[in-house]
């Protein structure tokens, strides 16, 4: 497909506001809705800021883990605000415990130590590179997303939904997607007199054509979708209960997706959040944590069955420091850690290579080594969840390593 900049531009971010639509970008919903639905998911969360992985998967059996934690060192399973033990090595953060039914069915796994050194300590830098998928090269114009969905068997199922304010650079390229904060509002602004209007404008645009034409019925028959497929409509299911926060909302609505079958093989949900834990890390973690536990737990629960082709990938742009910083906190650091849900990955273990915590195993001294590469874990991942050949490579320049066994 030609890269065509002024139908990009025109899609990314003029929208149709000045004829009353509320939208921010219009997607091929109508086509994937009659097309074959397919039958993988695959879920990002990017939570934004650089979450702590010795945080998140504590290595507590490492007699070092003490040390360098210091006055942030969460304790032993069984004592008061202890962590939650795993294998008896590694134990999850206390208020990601609602998580820990996923680990028992076999349903999460972590990869710890995944990075890589060309990302760089910088927030932006790191975030790009990790979204482009090519660290320490800026010129890149396209997202690996954007190139695995590109790649997926069947262009009427390359259906994309990104729950975010903007298209994340992961997305980016001449592929179409539907970018939401919140999908209730992705209608026309014409409260009083809205049935009007979509006849107006749906007559206006059907008899145009050109690109303004053909993204306007994009958008119309996204509407159409949203507005009639009972799933949008229903509230969660089993019992469900997500948090209020930006990581329950992208997720409740990401299962509402799933739920509605239209096709959709790629959902990102953009989170920001406290997880720039320079100090006060103890408290900023205990309430994000908790947000992002319960939110994922609810995810699965509201599923059901269906979590059996899903795969969620909870992911950040760097780690944090292996050593407590003189506030209480931990600065930008290396190496982060991976969360992996859903029925298809080979849940109940940690995964990949662990390096240790030794002073003489840390990166420069300071931080948790990569022992993973990000693009391994990414193109395993995309590879088996979307069904991408093998033969195609996802991250120019780059080849990913052995398999690291992540999927059944």
């Amino acid at each position: 497909m030609r890269f065509d900049p002024s139908r990009r531009v025109f899609v990314k971010g003029a929208s149709l506001a000045a004829v009353g639509i509320g939208m921010q970008v219009s997607p091929l919903l109508q086509r994937a809705a009659e097309a074959a639905s397919g039958n993988g998911t695959l879920v990002k969360v990017f939570l934004r800021g650089g979450a702590d992985g010795l945080a998140i998967c504590v290595p507590y059996g490492d007699s070092n883990y003490t040390t360098l934690r210091g006055v942030i060192a969460l304790p032993n399973p069984g004592q008061t605000g202890g962590v939650v033990d795993l294998n008896g090595y590694f134990g999850l953060h206390p208020n990601l415990a609602a998580l820990k039914p996923l680990w028992d069915s076999g349903r999460l796994a972590f990869v710890p130590a995944v990075g890589n050194y060309a990302l760089s300590r910088s927030h932006f830098d790191a975030q790009d590179f990790m979204e482009t998928g090519t660290p320490g090269d800026k010129s890149s114009t396209t997202g690996w997303l954007h190139r695995a969905m590109v790649a997926v068997p069947g262009a009427e199922v390359t259906q994309t939904v990104a729950f975010s304010s903007q298209l994340p650079r992961s997305l980016l390229g001449p592929e179409s997607v539907l970018v939401a904060s919140n999908l209730a509002t992705f209608d026309l602004r014409a409260t009083n007199w809205r049935s009007e209007a979509h006849a107006l404008l749906r007559d206006l645009y059907g008899r145009d054509s050109g690109s303004v034409a053909e993204v306007s019925r994009d958008c119309f028959g996204a509407m159409d979708i949203l507005r009639t497929n009972p799933a949008f409509a229903a509230g969660p299911a089993n019992g469900a209960v997500y948090p209020t926060a930006t990581v329950g909302t992208g997720l409740r609505q990401a299962a509402q997706v799933i739920k509605a079958g239209i096709g959709t093989r790629c959902i990102y949900v953009n989170v920001g959040g406290a997880f720039d834990t320079h100090s006060g890390q103890l408290a900023a973690n205990t309430t994000e944590f908790q947000r992002i536990g319960d939110a994922l737990a609810a995810f699965a629960t509201d599923l059901g069955t269906l979590l059996d082709d899903v795969v969620v990938m909870v992911t950040t742009e760097f780690g944090r420091t292996a050593y407590v910083n003189g506030s209480a906190g931990t600065d930008h650091g290396s190496a982060h850690c991976l969360m992996l849900l859903g029925g298809p990955v080979r849940g109940g273990r940690i995964l990949g290579t662990w390096p240790g915590i030794a002073t003489s195993q840390l990166y420069q001294n300071r931080d948790l080594a990569v022992a993973n590469d990000f693009r391994d874990v990414f193109s395993e991942v995309a590879h088996g969840q979307l069904g991408i050949p093998a033969a195609v490579s996802l991250f120019p320049g780059y080849a990913p390593g052995a398999s690291l066994g992540l999927l059944n």
